[in-house]
């Protein structure tokens, strides 16, 4: 049976993605973990087999630097630029004026910040599974 090919702009998502991943340095099973698919799907994906989910697609992008944009079209840059976030830093900055004097909060929202930002792909979903688990809904 012949192998799949796809075509237009997704037609090398996959060696993007293996690409990516060796820059990071990743295991395959590393990032399969982090964004929770089997090692076969992202072997398939890598091996251009098959194309990710748009589930796939939005934890590559919540738990890593990867350029979603790149992926998909290769154009730009491999990575998001982590030094383009001024418009993330006044999000924050905005949030800690709501919060006022509360020195304590503040310390932690630029604590979370800077773990999310410069922590690594493997602190950062630490983070997440944490603030998920402790938040106690609304």
């Amino acid at each position: 049976m012949p192998e799949k090919k796809h075509k237009g702009t997704a037609k090398h998502l996959g060696s993007r993605l293996r690409q990516w991943r060796k820059t990071i340095p990743m295991k395959s099973y590393e990032l399969a973990k982090l964004i929770k698919i089997s090692q076969g799907s992202l072997s398939d994906i890598e091996n251009e087999k098959s194309l990710p989910s748009a589930d796939t697609i939005a934890k590559l992008y919540q738990f890593s630097n990867l350029n979603i944009v790149w992926l998909l079209t290769g154009k730009g840059p491999m990575t998001r630029d982590e030094s383009a976030s001024t418009q993330e830093e006044g999000m924050v900055n905005s949030m800690l004026e709501q919060y006022g004097e509360d020195q304590k909060l503040r310390e932690v929202i630029e604590k979370v910040v800077r773990i999310y930002k410069k922590g690594g792909l493997e602190k950062r979903a630490h983070l997440i599974g944490f603030v998920n688990g402790a938040d106690p809904g609304e």
